[in-house]
Protein backbone atom coordinates (compact mmCIF):
# COMPACT_ATOMS: atom_id res chain seq x y z
CA UNK A 1 0.00 0.00 0.00
CA UNK A 2 1.17 3.32 -0.94
CA UNK A 3 2.29 5.89 2.10
CA UNK A 4 -0.12 9.28 2.03
CA UNK A 5 2.11 10.95 4.64
CA UNK A 6 4.66 11.07 7.34
CA UNK A 7 4.28 12.99 10.80
CA UNK A 8 5.84 13.91 13.76
CA UNK A 9 4.44 10.50 15.72
CA UNK A 10 5.30 8.22 12.96
CA UNK A 11 9.09 9.00 13.22
CA UNK A 12 11.91 8.67 15.48
CA UNK A 13 15.25 9.50 15.88
CA UNK A 14 18.49 7.94 17.03
CA UNK A 15 21.99 8.43 17.58
CA UNK A 16 24.85 5.91 18.16
CA UNK A 17 21.92 3.14 19.19
CA UNK A 18 20.26 5.65 21.66
CA UNK A 19 16.89 7.53 21.05
CA UNK A 20 16.75 11.35 21.32
CA UNK A 21 13.76 12.80 23.14
CA UNK A 22 11.77 15.64 23.17
CA UNK A 23 12.83 15.95 19.73
CA UNK A 24 10.79 18.51 17.96
CA UNK A 25 11.80 18.40 13.87
CA UNK A 26 14.64 17.26 12.37
CA UNK A 27 15.60 18.07 8.75
CA UNK A 28 17.97 16.30 6.47
CA UNK A 29 19.03 19.14 3.08
CA UNK A 30 21.10 17.36 0.36
CA UNK A 31 23.13 19.60 -1.96
CA UNK A 32 24.70 18.11 -5.34
CA UNK A 33 27.56 19.76 -6.45
CA UNK A 34 28.54 19.17 -10.11
CA UNK A 35 30.43 20.63 -12.74
CA UNK A 36 29.26 20.74 -16.20
CA UNK A 37 33.07 20.21 -18.18
CA UNK A 38 33.56 22.08 -21.71
CA UNK A 39 36.37 22.15 -23.95
CA UNK A 40 37.44 24.44 -26.39
CA UNK A 41 36.65 23.94 -30.39
CA UNK A 42 33.17 21.96 -28.85
CA UNK A 43 29.86 23.71 -28.05
CA UNK A 44 28.58 20.62 -26.44
CA UNK A 45 29.17 19.34 -23.31
CA UNK A 46 31.68 16.80 -22.52
CA UNK A 47 31.45 15.53 -19.09
CA UNK A 48 29.71 16.52 -15.84
CA UNK A 49 31.79 15.80 -13.14
CA UNK A 50 30.95 14.67 -9.48
CA UNK A 51 31.59 16.51 -6.58
CA UNK A 52 31.20 15.27 -2.55
CA UNK A 53 27.55 15.82 -1.86
CA UNK A 54 26.97 18.01 1.51
CA UNK A 55 24.13 16.88 3.54
CA UNK A 56 23.43 19.50 6.11
CA UNK A 57 21.34 18.41 9.39
CA UNK A 58 19.08 19.99 11.48
CA UNK A 59 18.24 19.05 15.02
CA UNK A 60 15.39 20.71 17.19
CA UNK A 61 14.75 19.47 20.37
CA UNK A 62 13.39 21.00 23.13
CA UNK A 63 15.19 21.70 26.59
CA UNK A 64 13.50 19.27 29.25
CA UNK A 65 16.32 19.33 31.73
CA UNK A 66 18.43 16.99 30.44
CA UNK A 67 22.01 16.58 29.52
CA UNK A 68 21.68 13.15 27.39
CA UNK A 69 21.08 14.70 24.53
CA UNK A 70 24.39 16.82 24.09
CA UNK A 71 25.89 13.99 26.01
CA UNK A 72 24.77 11.10 23.46
CA UNK A 73 25.86 13.63 20.46
CA UNK A 74 29.51 14.74 21.81
CA UNK A 75 30.25 11.05 21.69
CA UNK A 76 30.68 11.22 25.83
CA UNK A 77 31.95 7.43 26.71
CA UNK A 78 28.78 5.27 27.70
CA UNK A 79 30.66 4.87 30.97
CA UNK A 80 30.66 8.48 31.75
CA UNK A 81 27.47 9.17 29.75
CA UNK A 82 25.16 6.75 32.39
CA UNK A 83 24.52 9.70 35.21
CA UNK A 84 22.75 7.21 37.74
CA UNK A 85 25.32 7.31 40.58
CA UNK A 86 27.35 9.93 42.71
CA UNK A 87 30.05 10.86 40.13
CA UNK A 88 33.60 9.47 40.83
CA UNK A 89 36.89 9.84 38.87
CA UNK A 90 35.62 6.87 37.06
CA UNK A 91 31.94 7.69 35.94
CA UNK A 92 32.42 11.49 35.59
CA UNK A 93 33.31 13.35 32.81
CA UNK A 94 33.70 16.64 34.30
CA UNK A 95 35.81 18.15 37.45
CA UNK A 96 36.65 21.10 39.00
CA UNK A 97 39.57 22.71 39.24
CA UNK A 98 41.60 25.66 40.83
CA UNK A 99 42.02 28.97 39.82
CA UNK A 100 45.82 28.84 40.72
CA UNK A 101 47.39 25.84 39.80
CA UNK A 102 44.27 23.52 38.17
CA UNK A 103 44.97 21.27 40.31
CA UNK A 104 41.84 18.57 41.11
CA UNK A 105 39.30 19.03 43.62
CA UNK A 106 35.80 17.50 44.73
CA UNK A 107 33.51 17.38 43.30
CA UNK A 108 33.26 14.91 39.89
CA UNK A 109 30.80 16.33 38.03
CA UNK A 110 27.90 14.53 35.26
CA UNK A 111 28.25 16.59 32.36
CA UNK A 112 29.21 17.37 28.64
CA UNK A 113 31.04 20.26 27.43
CA UNK A 114 32.29 21.81 24.06
CA UNK A 115 35.60 20.19 24.19
CA UNK A 116 33.81 16.63 23.93
CA UNK A 117 32.90 17.55 20.46
CA UNK A 118 36.77 17.50 19.61
CA UNK A 119 37.87 14.40 21.29
CA UNK A 120 38.00 11.64 18.47
CA UNK A 121 39.96 9.25 21.63
CA UNK A 122 38.23 6.22 21.73
CA UNK A 123 35.23 7.86 19.39
CA UNK A 124 34.82 7.18 15.91
CA UNK A 125 35.01 10.71 14.09
CA UNK A 126 31.51 11.38 13.31
CA UNK A 127 28.40 9.50 15.04
CA UNK A 128 25.31 7.61 13.45
CA UNK A 129 21.98 8.91 12.77
CA UNK A 130 18.84 6.99 12.03
CA UNK A 131 15.15 7.86 11.73
CA UNK A 132 12.44 4.67 11.40
CA UNK A 133 9.56 5.38 9.95
CA UNK A 134 6.25 3.70 11.39
CA UNK A 135 3.72 2.29 9.61
CA UNK A 136 0.40 4.54 8.60
CA UNK A 137 -1.92 1.41 10.46
CA UNK A 138 0.33 1.60 13.32
CA UNK A 139 0.05 5.44 14.26
CA UNK A 140 -0.80 5.55 18.13
CA UNK A 141 1.23 2.82 19.34
CA UNK A 142 4.94 2.00 19.99
CA UNK A 143 4.71 -0.94 17.63
CA UNK A 144 7.91 -2.06 15.78
CA UNK A 145 6.37 -2.03 12.32
CA UNK A 146 8.56 -0.22 10.30
CA UNK A 147 8.09 1.19 6.40
CA UNK A 148 11.18 2.53 6.01
CA UNK A 149 14.42 4.39 7.94
CA UNK A 150 16.60 7.20 7.09
CA UNK A 151 20.24 6.36 7.70
CA UNK A 152 23.10 8.75 7.60
CA UNK A 153 26.62 8.22 9.32
CA UNK A 154 29.79 9.74 10.15
CA UNK A 155 27.65 13.04 10.92
CA UNK A 156 29.67 15.72 12.91
CA UNK A 157 27.94 17.94 15.12
CA UNK A 158 28.61 21.93 13.25
CA UNK A 159 26.62 24.32 15.76
CA UNK A 160 24.57 24.23 18.95
CA UNK A 161 22.37 26.70 20.44
CA UNK A 162 20.47 26.95 24.13
CA UNK A 163 17.89 29.57 23.86
CA UNK A 164 15.26 30.68 26.53
CA UNK A 165 12.75 32.94 26.33
CA UNK A 166 9.75 34.23 27.99
CA UNK A 167 6.70 33.47 26.69
CA UNK A 168 7.85 30.26 24.57
CA UNK A 169 9.42 26.67 25.25
CA UNK A 170 13.14 26.66 26.09
CA UNK A 171 15.12 24.96 23.30
CA UNK A 172 18.57 22.82 22.77
CA UNK A 173 19.19 23.45 19.33
CA UNK A 174 21.68 21.13 17.26
CA UNK A 175 22.96 21.44 13.70
CA UNK A 176 25.55 19.03 11.73
CA UNK A 177 26.69 18.11 8.40
CA UNK A 178 27.54 14.62 6.60
CA UNK A 179 28.01 13.26 2.98
CA UNK A 180 26.13 10.43 3.07
CA UNK A 181 22.35 9.60 2.95
CA UNK A 182 20.25 6.60 2.05
CA UNK A 183 16.52 5.30 2.77
CA UNK A 184 16.01 1.49 3.98
CA UNK A 185 13.57 -0.38 3.09
CA UNK A 186 11.70 -3.99 2.86
CA UNK A 187 14.67 -6.38 3.72
CA UNK A 188 16.83 -3.68 5.27
CA UNK A 189 14.35 -1.39 6.80
CA UNK A 190 15.17 -2.08 10.86
CA UNK A 191 18.16 -0.63 11.75
CA UNK A 192 19.49 -1.94 15.24
CA UNK A 193 23.15 -1.26 16.93
CA UNK A 194 24.34 -3.72 19.52
CA UNK A 195 26.90 -2.27 21.72
CA UNK A 196 29.43 -3.05 24.02
CA UNK A 197 30.32 -7.31 23.70
CA UNK A 198 33.38 -8.16 25.10
CA UNK A 199 35.81 -8.54 22.22
CA UNK A 200 37.84 -10.95 24.30
CA UNK A 201 34.43 -13.39 24.05
CA UNK A 202 34.20 -14.34 20.30
CA UNK A 203 32.71 -15.68 18.25
CA UNK A 204 29.14 -13.14 18.92
CA UNK A 205 25.47 -14.09 18.50
CA UNK A 206 23.45 -11.16 17.35
CA UNK A 207 20.20 -10.88 18.80
CA UNK A 208 17.70 -10.19 15.64
CA UNK A 209 15.22 -12.70 14.80
CA UNK A 210 15.35 -12.29 11.05
CA UNK A 211 18.09 -11.87 8.51
CA UNK A 212 20.47 -8.84 7.44
CA UNK A 213 20.11 -7.32 3.90
CA UNK A 214 22.01 -7.58 1.27
CA UNK A 215 22.67 -4.46 0.10
CA UNK A 216 24.30 -3.07 -3.45
CA UNK A 217 27.78 -2.31 -1.69
CA UNK A 218 27.92 -6.02 0.56
CA UNK A 219 25.92 -7.26 3.88
CA UNK A 220 24.06 -4.95 5.71
CA UNK A 221 26.74 -3.96 8.33
CA UNK A 222 26.25 0.04 8.53
CA UNK A 223 29.45 1.46 9.22
CA UNK A 224 32.59 1.64 6.83
CA UNK A 225 35.96 0.95 6.85
CA UNK A 226 38.63 3.33 5.06
CA UNK A 227 37.53 1.97 1.60
CA UNK A 228 33.74 2.03 2.27
CA UNK A 229 33.39 -1.99 2.80
CA UNK A 230 30.81 -2.90 5.43
CA UNK A 231 32.20 -2.88 9.07
CA UNK A 232 31.80 -2.87 12.54
CA UNK A 233 33.79 -1.28 15.50
CA UNK A 234 36.14 -2.16 17.59
CA UNK A 235 37.41 -0.09 20.92
CA UNK A 236 40.69 -0.98 21.90
CA UNK A 237 40.66 -0.19 25.61
CA UNK A 238 45.25 0.00 25.82
CA UNK A 239 45.29 2.79 22.96
CA UNK A 240 41.74 4.22 23.65
CA UNK A 241 40.82 3.98 19.84
CA UNK A 242 37.69 3.11 17.73
CA UNK A 243 38.51 0.89 14.86
CA UNK A 244 36.05 -0.27 11.77
CA UNK A 245 37.03 -3.51 10.72
CA UNK A 246 36.11 -5.04 7.49
CA UNK A 247 33.32 -7.61 7.47
CA UNK A 248 33.30 -10.71 4.96
CA UNK A 249 30.62 -13.61 4.84
CA UNK A 250 33.15 -16.13 3.80
CA UNK A 251 35.30 -16.52 6.30
CA UNK A 252 37.76 -15.13 9.35
CA UNK A 253 40.68 -14.02 7.33
CA UNK A 254 43.41 -11.83 8.21
CA UNK A 255 41.95 -8.14 9.39
CA UNK A 256 38.67 -8.85 8.57
CA UNK A 257 35.71 -9.96 10.93
CA UNK A 258 33.60 -13.26 9.33
CA UNK A 259 29.99 -13.21 9.44
CA UNK A 260 27.99 -16.65 9.83
CA UNK A 261 24.15 -16.00 8.30
CA UNK A 262 23.16 -18.84 8.81
CA UNK A 263 23.98 -19.08 13.33
CA UNK A 264 24.43 -15.20 13.15
CA UNK A 265 27.70 -14.84 15.06
CA UNK A 266 30.49 -12.98 14.25
CA UNK A 267 34.13 -14.24 14.30
CA UNK A 268 37.13 -12.10 14.71
CA UNK A 269 39.72 -11.51 12.64
CA UNK A 270 42.49 -14.76 12.56
CA UNK A 271 45.36 -11.94 13.47
CA UNK A 272 42.76 -10.49 16.26
CA UNK A 273 44.47 -9.76 19.77
CA UNK A 274 41.71 -8.23 21.92
CA UNK A 275 42.52 -7.89 25.53
CA UNK A 276 40.71 -7.15 28.66
CA UNK A 277 38.23 -3.83 28.01
CA UNK A 278 37.64 -4.14 24.76
CA UNK A 279 34.90 -4.14 23.11
CA UNK A 280 32.47 -4.29 19.69
CA UNK A 281 29.94 -2.10 18.22
CA UNK A 282 27.55 -3.84 15.55
CA UNK A 283 25.15 -1.55 13.59
CA UNK A 284 23.64 -3.23 11.02
CA UNK A 285 20.03 -2.96 8.39
CA UNK A 286 17.56 -6.25 9.37
CA UNK A 287 14.05 -7.44 8.43
CA UNK A 288 13.55 -7.64 12.13
CA UNK A 289 14.48 -5.70 14.56
CA UNK A 290 17.42 -7.40 17.40
CA UNK A 291 16.15 -7.88 20.83
CA UNK A 292 13.95 -5.02 22.62
CA UNK A 293 17.04 -4.10 24.48
CA UNK A 294 19.17 -3.68 21.10
CA UNK A 295 16.96 -2.32 18.47
CA UNK A 296 13.21 -0.86 18.72
CA UNK A 297 11.20 1.93 16.80
CA UNK A 298 10.85 3.69 20.03
CA UNK A 299 11.47 3.43 23.59
CA UNK A 300 9.59 5.37 26.67
CA UNK A 301 11.69 7.78 28.84
CA UNK A 302 11.29 5.90 32.72
CA UNK A 303 13.59 6.70 35.30
CA UNK A 304 14.36 7.78 38.40
CA UNK A 305 17.46 9.81 37.48
CA UNK A 306 16.27 11.75 34.58
CA UNK A 307 12.83 14.08 33.86
CA UNK A 308 10.46 11.56 32.26
CA UNK A 309 7.43 13.69 32.88
CA UNK A 310 9.02 17.08 31.59
CA UNK A 311 7.90 17.86 27.76
CA UNK A 312 9.21 21.53 28.26
CA UNK A 313 10.46 24.41 30.20
CA UNK A 314 9.11 27.63 30.34
CA UNK A 315 10.27 30.80 32.37
CA UNK A 316 8.90 29.57 35.65
CA UNK A 317 11.30 26.75 35.38
CA UNK A 318 14.67 28.94 34.15
CA UNK A 319 16.74 30.59 36.60
CA UNK A 320 19.59 32.98 35.40
CA UNK A 321 22.71 34.65 36.77
CA UNK A 322 25.65 36.57 35.96
CA UNK A 323 28.25 36.00 38.74
CA UNK A 324 32.25 36.88 39.45
CA UNK A 325 34.60 35.03 41.23
CA UNK A 326 33.90 37.73 43.91
CA UNK A 327 30.20 36.46 44.85
CA UNK A 328 29.26 34.59 47.57
CA UNK A 329 25.85 34.03 46.57
CA UNK A 330 23.91 33.18 43.87
CA UNK A 331 21.66 36.62 42.56
CA UNK A 332 19.29 36.26 40.02
CA UNK A 333 19.78 38.53 36.75
CA UNK A 334 16.16 40.47 37.55
CA UNK A 335 13.94 41.31 34.02
CA UNK A 336 15.99 38.92 31.62
CA UNK A 337 13.18 38.30 28.79
CA UNK A 338 15.99 36.44 26.94
CA UNK A 339 19.06 34.46 26.90
CA UNK A 340 20.89 32.23 24.55
CA UNK A 341 23.94 31.04 23.92
CA UNK A 342 25.29 29.64 20.70
CA UNK A 343 28.53 28.08 19.74
CA UNK A 344 29.80 27.37 16.32
CA UNK A 345 31.42 24.10 16.01
CA UNK A 346 32.82 24.87 12.35
CA UNK A 347 34.56 21.38 10.57
CA UNK A 348 37.35 21.61 8.44
CA UNK A 349 36.91 18.46 5.33
CA UNK A 350 40.34 16.79 5.44
CA UNK A 351 40.56 15.16 2.01
CA UNK A 352 42.93 12.69 -0.05
CA UNK A 353 43.64 11.35 -3.29
CA UNK A 354 41.90 8.24 -4.01
CA UNK A 355 38.58 8.69 -2.39
CA UNK A 356 35.89 11.21 -2.68
CA UNK A 357 34.59 12.07 0.35
CA UNK A 358 36.12 13.55 3.52
CA UNK A 359 38.30 10.99 5.60
CA UNK A 360 37.53 13.09 8.76
CA UNK A 361 35.97 16.62 9.74
CA UNK A 362 38.08 17.87 12.48
CA UNK A 363 36.71 20.58 14.53
CA UNK A 364 38.60 23.99 14.23
CA UNK A 365 39.98 25.55 17.44
CA UNK A 366 39.21 27.56 19.33
CA UNK A 367 35.26 27.41 19.75
CA UNK A 368 33.87 30.56 19.73
CA UNK A 369 30.93 31.14 22.06
CA UNK A 370 28.51 33.69 21.60
CA UNK A 371 25.93 34.44 24.54
CA UNK A 372 23.05 37.60 24.15
CA UNK A 373 21.12 38.58 27.37
CA UNK A 374 17.59 40.67 27.03
CA UNK A 375 16.00 42.79 29.65
CA UNK A 376 13.07 44.73 30.41
CA UNK A 377 14.89 47.87 31.18
CA UNK A 378 14.70 49.14 35.11
CA UNK A 379 16.87 50.48 37.66
CA UNK A 380 20.57 49.37 37.09
CA UNK A 381 21.31 45.84 38.98
CA UNK A 382 21.84 44.48 35.38
CA UNK A 383 24.68 47.06 34.26
CA UNK A 384 26.37 46.46 38.20
CA UNK A 385 26.33 42.14 37.52
CA UNK A 386 27.59 42.97 34.40
CA UNK A 387 30.34 45.34 35.38
CA UNK A 388 31.14 42.59 38.16
CA UNK A 389 30.10 45.68 40.72
CA UNK A 390 26.82 44.14 42.59
CA UNK A 391 28.72 44.05 45.80
CA UNK A 392 28.74 48.04 45.71
CA UNK A 393 25.42 48.44 43.63
CA UNK A 394 23.71 46.13 46.86
CA UNK A 395 24.93 48.63 49.59
CA UNK A 396 24.08 51.58 48.06
CA UNK A 397 28.25 52.21 47.46
CA UNK A 398 28.31 52.52 43.63
CA UNK A 399 27.97 55.94 42.67
CA UNK A 400 27.96 55.58 38.29
CA UNK A 401 28.86 52.16 35.61
CA UNK A 402 30.34 52.90 32.84
CA UNK A 403 31.53 51.38 29.82
CA UNK A 404 35.02 51.25 31.02
CA UNK A 405 33.32 49.21 33.98
CA UNK A 406 31.94 46.61 31.52
CA UNK A 407 35.16 46.16 29.45
CA UNK A 408 37.37 45.80 32.43
CA UNK A 409 35.39 42.35 33.26
CA UNK A 410 36.52 39.40 31.45
CA UNK A 411 36.37 36.70 33.93
CA UNK A 412 32.36 36.94 34.48
CA UNK A 413 30.03 33.64 33.99
CA UNK A 414 27.00 32.94 33.14
CA UNK A 415 24.79 30.01 35.06
CA UNK A 416 21.46 29.09 33.53
CA UNK A 417 19.85 26.36 36.27
CA UNK A 418 16.82 24.17 34.49
CA UNK A 419 13.90 23.05 37.44
CA UNK A 420 11.12 20.74 37.08
CA UNK A 421 8.68 22.38 39.20
CA UNK A 422 7.51 26.49 38.37
CA UNK A 423 8.46 28.51 41.06
CA UNK A 424 4.79 28.99 41.68
CA UNK A 425 4.57 25.08 42.38
CA UNK A 426 8.18 25.44 44.31
CA UNK A 427 6.89 28.25 46.44
CA UNK A 428 9.34 30.36 45.52
CA UNK A 429 12.41 30.56 43.62
CA UNK A 430 16.58 30.09 44.36
CA UNK A 431 16.63 28.55 48.09
CA UNK A 432 13.32 29.08 48.73
CA UNK A 433 12.33 26.07 46.11
CA UNK A 434 10.74 23.56 48.00
CA UNK A 435 9.25 19.56 46.89
CA UNK A 436 5.42 19.80 48.22
CA UNK A 437 3.77 16.70 49.94
CA UNK A 438 2.39 14.76 47.24
CA UNK A 439 4.89 15.99 44.20
CA UNK A 440 5.59 13.48 41.60
CA UNK A 441 9.12 14.54 41.94
CA UNK A 442 9.30 12.54 45.63
CA UNK A 443 11.27 9.10 44.81
CA UNK A 444 13.31 10.66 41.82
CA UNK A 445 16.95 11.23 42.11
CA UNK A 446 18.46 14.44 42.68
CA UNK A 447 22.09 15.62 42.04
CA UNK A 448 24.38 18.62 43.66
CA UNK A 449 27.65 19.06 42.97
CA UNK A 450 27.75 15.78 41.66
CA UNK A 451 26.32 13.69 44.91
CA UNK A 452 23.03 11.98 44.01
CA UNK A 453 20.29 12.17 46.28
CA UNK A 454 16.15 10.73 46.45
CA UNK A 455 13.89 13.57 46.96
CA UNK A 456 11.41 13.20 50.10
CA UNK A 457 8.59 16.16 50.84
CA UNK A 458 9.51 19.29 51.88
CA UNK A 459 13.45 19.18 51.03
CA UNK A 460 15.19 21.67 48.78
CA UNK A 461 14.41 21.18 44.91
CA UNK A 462 17.50 20.50 43.21
CA UNK A 463 18.02 22.25 39.08
CA UNK A 464 17.54 19.24 37.02
CA UNK A 465 21.15 20.49 34.84
CA UNK A 466 23.12 24.07 35.29
CA UNK A 467 24.63 25.53 32.02
CA UNK A 468 27.89 27.12 32.50
CA UNK A 469 29.82 29.41 30.79
CA UNK A 470 33.34 31.02 31.51
CA UNK A 471 35.28 33.86 30.79
CA UNK A 472 32.65 36.43 29.10
CA UNK A 473 33.48 39.07 27.34
CA UNK A 474 31.46 42.21 26.60
CA UNK A 475 30.85 42.60 23.27
CA UNK A 476 28.01 45.05 22.67
CA UNK A 477 25.15 46.88 24.55
CA UNK A 478 22.41 48.29 23.87
CA UNK A 479 19.41 50.54 25.12
CA UNK A 480 15.98 50.85 23.06
CA UNK A 481 13.08 52.63 24.09
CA UNK A 482 9.97 53.23 21.84
CA UNK A 483 6.91 54.68 22.16
CA UNK A 484 4.13 52.88 23.25
CA UNK A 485 6.49 50.08 24.49
CA UNK A 486 8.70 49.57 27.52
CA UNK A 487 12.81 50.17 27.15
CA UNK A 488 14.89 47.48 26.63
CA UNK A 489 18.26 46.29 27.23
CA UNK A 490 20.39 43.94 25.28
CA UNK A 491 23.81 42.73 25.90
CA UNK A 492 25.79 40.16 24.17
CA UNK A 493 29.10 38.73 25.06
CA UNK A 494 31.67 36.58 23.62
CA UNK A 495 33.85 33.14 24.82
CA UNK A 496 35.98 30.62 23.81
CA UNK A 497 35.54 27.06 24.80
CA UNK A 498 34.92 27.08 28.05
CA UNK A 499 30.45 26.01 27.58
CA UNK A 500 29.65 23.28 30.26
CA UNK A 501 26.61 21.73 30.86
CA UNK A 502 26.39 19.85 34.45
CA UNK A 503 24.05 17.20 35.78
CA UNK A 504 22.03 18.46 39.04
CA UNK A 505 22.59 21.63 40.54
CA UNK A 506 25.99 23.58 41.04
CA UNK A 507 26.54 25.48 44.30
CA UNK A 508 28.15 28.76 43.81
CA UNK A 509 31.71 27.47 45.98
CA UNK A 510 32.78 25.72 42.45
CA UNK A 511 31.59 28.40 40.29
CA UNK A 512 33.66 31.59 42.03
CA UNK A 513 36.54 31.89 43.56
CA UNK A 514 38.56 31.34 40.53
CA UNK A 515 37.56 27.82 40.13
CA UNK A 516 37.08 26.24 36.84
CA UNK A 517 35.17 23.17 35.20
CA UNK A 518 36.78 21.01 33.15
CA UNK A 519 36.69 17.60 31.12
CA UNK A 520 38.05 14.69 33.34
CA UNK A 521 40.45 12.40 31.23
Amino acid sequence: MARNRIIYASQSVWANGEVLYRVQSLGSTTTFTSEDIFELGHLDIVDVVDDVPAVAITLNTNDFGDVETMAILAQVKPAKRAMEATADTNNANLVVVSGTNNTVITPYLHGACLADFAVTCGNLTGISLWAPVQEECSLGTLADNIDQTMFMDEVYINSLEFSYTTGANATENYGAECDNKMWLLNGGKFVTMEDQFDATAGPWTLTLSGTIADLSNGIGFLRKDANGAPAVSVYDASTDTMTNYPVNTTGATTGEFYYNAGAQTLTEPTDASFAAGDTLDVIYAADAYGSAATGTYFTVLDATDRPDTIGAVRQGQVEVFIVGDSDTEFATAWRLTGATISADLTREPLSELGHLGPYDRPLTLPIPITVTVDSSAGDLENWSKFADKYTSFADASLDYINLADLMASDSLKLVIKIYAQTDEEAGGSGDSRRIPVGSPLIGQNWFEDGTMGVYAATNVERALKTIVVEHLKITDEGYTLDVGSNATQSFGFRSTNDLYVVKGDLTIDYITDGRKIRRNV
